[in-house]
């Protein structure tokens, strides 16, 4: 269990912005990129590896079963181990902890993070089999389940039922977030998809890898964004090095958006629109769980 209290939901509503969280979600994923991508070509070469037995057909539905498993546990890992390495940014900008402090704390989580990796996937796959709408609802609801298991105290149900409570009232911000991260992973995938449908197994191997290498952190890095952008909105997500939190940062935060307003008020009545009808659908399929 990491030392990372539970944190009190901000008071007042906190209005998220898909250009805010993309923007420092990049700049986070600059600043760790070389342990980013050495976290997951580690994760995800081994499964990779795996699937090249699957896809030249010499394991069967057993073997099949196992790398699905191994796939959710490897891809929380990654993720736990991430929101690790931000956390300690997040509290001190010398706290910077390397690959194999990273994934050793993510593995002291690896039960409850693997617990609402596979709940969230059964719940969100179940609602976009059955319409569309519940599907994209739970995905909403769910999107920083896996900081909050990792970073907060309670089991995987209390972790789906939080990340539920910080997202209520920015539903359309996090859902756009989710479709433009979607969309940016997929195209960066393509140049590597095509040279996978034309290689063997080897070259296969590393052109998915590669993918996954440089489109998985920066979705983790999303993620963990909103997560403290919703629970701490007061304070940066990381600190420079050589800073510590000091509260003095939350008047300079609070002049500056205080000169932006008269500029945002118009956007942000059009997202309050949306916002409300992304609330109606959420109330329609099954309200707070």
């Amino acid at each position: 269990m990491t030392d990372y209290a539970t944190t009190a939901p901000a008071r007042g509503r906190v209005r998220l912005s898909v250009d805010a969280v993309l923007s420092q979600a990049w700049a986070l994923y600059k600043r760790l990129f070389l342990r980013s991508v050495l976290m997951a070509g580690i994760v995800f070469g081994a499964l990779n590896l795996l699937r090249t037995f699957l896809r030249n057909g010499a394991a069967g539905a057993i073997l099949a079963l196992l790398l699905l498993v191994l796939t959710v546990a490897g891809t929380a890992l990654l993720e736990g181990g991430l929101v690790a390495i931000v956390r300690g940014l997040h509290a001190d900008g010398d706290d910077d902890a390397t690959v194999q402090e990273a994934l050793g704390r993510a593995g002291g989580e690896l039960g409850k993070l693997v617990s609402v990796s596979l709940l969230s996937a059964l719940g969100v796959g179940f609602g976009f089999m059955l319409l569309i709408v519940p599907g994209c609802i739970l995905l909403t609801r769910w999107a920083v389940a896996v900081p909050v298991a990792m970073l907060e105290r309670g089991n995987a149900r209390d972790a789906l039922r939080r990340s539920s409570a910080m997202v209520a009232g920015n539903g359309w911000t996090v859902f756009c977030t989710l479709v433009v991260v979607g969309l940016l992973t997929g195209i960066v995938s393509i140049p590597f998809a095509i040279v996978s449908a034309h290689a063997g197994a080897i070259g296969w191997w590393v052109a998915v890898t590669l993918a996954s290498m440089l489109t998985a952190p920066y979705a983790a890095h999303v993620i963990t964004v909103m997560y403290y952008l919703l629970a701490e909105p007061e304070r940066p997500v990381v600190l420079e090095p050589g800073h510590r939190w000091q509260s003095v940062w939350n008047e300079q935060a609070g002049a500056a958006q205080t000169g932006d307003a008269a500029a945002a008020s118009a956007a942000e009545s059009i997202d309050a629109e949306y916002q409300r009808r992304f609330d109606e659908y959420q109330q329609r399929w099954g309200g707070d769980r």
